[in-house]
C-alpha cells in the first residue's frame, strides 16, 4: 500500500508534464523529446561514470566524493532511463557535474545533520545523559593510602571453621523452619 502512495504522485507528475509539453509542442514532438531525453541521460551517465572512474584511478578525487558521485550518477541514470520527461530532467540534473556537485553538497549537509541528530537522540536515550548517584567509595576516607586494609580481614581458616559448624540459628531464625526475624 505505501508503494502506491509513492508511485501515484510520480505517475501524475509525469502525465501532467507530458500533457503540458504535448499541448505546447504537439504529441509527436513530445514523444521525440521524451525519447531524446532518455537517450541523452543514459549516454551522459555512461560518459560521466567513465570520467569519474578515470579521476579516481588517477587519485584526483577522494573516496568519499567518488562514492557520492557514483551514487548520484546511478540515481541520475535510473531517473533518466525511466520513461517520462520530468524524471529524465531530474536525472540529467544529477548527471551533469555542476548540478551534481550542488546535489552532493545539499545531501552531505542533510546527512551530517541527520547523523548528529541520531547521536543526540542516542545520548538522550542512554544513561549517559542522566545524573548518577554515588553510594560510597572504596578508598580511605582520609585519602591516605596504607598497606593494611581498613576493615577486618577474615582468614580462610575462619571461614572453613564457621561453615563446618553452621546452624540455622546463626542466621537469626529458629530451627523450626521459620523465616529469620519471625518472633512470636
Amino acid at each position: 500500500m505505501p508503494l502506491i502512495f509513492a508511485i501515484f504522485p510520480l505517475l501524475f507528475i509525469e502525465a501532467l508534464t507530458f500533457w503540458a509539453v504535448a499541448s505546447w509542442l504537439g504529441v509527436g514532438w513530445a514523444l521525440l523529446l521524451l525519447f531524446a531525453l532518455m537517450a541523452l541521460g543514459l549516454v551522459s551517465a555512461f560518459v560521466e561514470m567513465q570520467r569519474v572512474g578515470r579521476l579516481a584511478a588517477a587519485q584526483r578525487i577522494s573516496a568519499g566524493r567518488l562514492a557520492g558521485d557514483y551514487g548520484l550518477l546511478t540515481a541520475g541514470a535510473i531517473l533518466a532511463g525511466t520513461p517520462g520527461i520530468a524524471s529524465s530532467v531530474v536525472g540529467l540534473f544529477l548527471i551533469f557535474p555542476p548540478t551534481r556537485s550542488l546535489a552532493r553538497r545539499m545531501l552531505a549537509a542533510k546527512l551530517v545533520k541527520s547523523i548528529e541528530n541520531l547521536g543526540v537522540r542516542s545520548f538522550e536515550a542512554t544513561n549517559a545523559n542522566r545524573s548518577t548517584t554515588s553510594y560510597g567509595s572504596f578508598v580511605d576516607p582520609e585519602g591516605q593510602r596504607s598497606d593494611e586494609p581498613a576493615g577486618e580481614v577474615i582468614e580462610e581458616s575462619e571461614i572453613e571453621e564457621w561453615t563446618r559448624n553452621i546452624r540455622p540459628e546463626d542466621f537469626g531464625g529458629d530451627s523450626t523452619g521459620g523465616k529469620p526475624g519471625d518472633r512470636e
